[in-house]
Formats: structure tokens, sequence, C-alpha cells
């Protein structure tokens, strides 16, 4: 071990550097450089980068843009509030599905489900009294850490397979979703 950080501390252009950091800060640096395949140290180099580029490019201009966001998605979002189980080789994982549209859905939960490959849903649709059985693959992972204690995770995901029938039923259950909302 200590030869290997005498070899870390002798790659050119790197120097060691000692710090105290927020431990659930820490923790989630540690679960989204897992999620994203990175070691720690260069998860942590491309966030710090990423940072100071935002304030040495346009220090000037506000952080959100005052131009609106043009839509990019091939369908339309419904919001809703339907029940969903994520199946996972560690077992299941409950959560809530916030939004969703024919391509895919937003899924809130309170543990992270395994997202390195597709994963097998059951959506629960209350207002039909069905069940649709999906796979999925992850588009993007949000992690919400308002609660320091219980983070919780906003999972986006995109529909793989879905039986005919049962999208058929899906596709029903969302356009009616819409037209007694407003959307």
């Amino acid at each position: 071990m200590h030869q290997k950080v005498e070899e870390m501390a002798k790659t050119p252009g790197k120097r060691r550097f000692s710090t105290t950091i927020d431990a659930d800060l820490l923790k989630q640096f540690k679960v989204v450089a897992a999620l994203q395949g990175k070691r720690l140290n260069q998860f942590m180099e491309e966030s710090i980068r990423h940072i100071l580029a935002k304030y040495e490019s346009r220090p000037s201009l506000p952080e959100k843009s005052l131009v609106p966001k043009v839509e990019k998605r091939a369908h339309s979002r419904v919001d809703v509030t339907w029940p969903v189980s994520i199946f996972t080789s560690r077992g299941l994982v409950e959560g809530e599905i916030k939004d969703i549209s024919k391509g895919g859905a937003l899924i809130h939960c309170k543990k992270l489900p395994e997202t390195d490959r597709t994963l097998e849903l059951s959506i629960e649709i209350p207002d039909h009294l069905m069940k649709i059985s999906a796979t999925v693959e992850k588009v993007r992972l949000n992690i919400d850490d308002t609660d320091k204690v219980f983070p919780s995770y906003d999972l986006a995901v995109r529909f793989l397979g879905i039986d005919i029938d049962q999208r058929r039923n899906l596709y029903k259950a969302i356009e009616h979703k819409a037209h007694t909302t407003g959307f």
C-alpha cells in the first residue's frame, strides 16, 4: 500500500491533496462515481473542473438561462402518482412514478436500485385496476439529498420492452390521464 501511494505521488501532473469533506457529500460522490463506473478521485477531478469552468467561462451570466428550453422528447409527459415495483438482482425496490410518457417514466424511490443493467418494472395503474410489466433502461439518476439521513432518488427510464396488449393498455391509461388533467 505504501509503495502504491509513493507511485501515485510520482505521477506526472498529479499532487497529493488531503482535506476534510462533509461525510454525506463524500457518500454522494462515492455513489455517483460508482454508478458512472469511475474511480472516486477521477470523478472528483471532473467535478472540480466542471465547477471551475462554470465560474471561469461566464461569471456574469445567471446560472439558469432565461431562454425557454426546447422540448427534445418524442412523447409528452403526464404527471401521475402510480406505484411501481422495480425488480433487481439485489431484490425488490418500491417506488412511485412521478411522470410518464409513451417512451419512458420518472420514478421516485427511497432505495437506490441497481442501474447498470436493464430493469424489470411492474407498474400499477390504480384508475384502471391493472398492472403493466415493462423492461426499461436508465436514462439518468438524480439524488435528492434534502433529507441528509435518508436521501431519495429520481430515476428516469426509457421503455425497451412491453407486451403489445399491455402497451396498448398503458397508452390508453396515459391518454386518459392526460385528458382528465387537461394536458
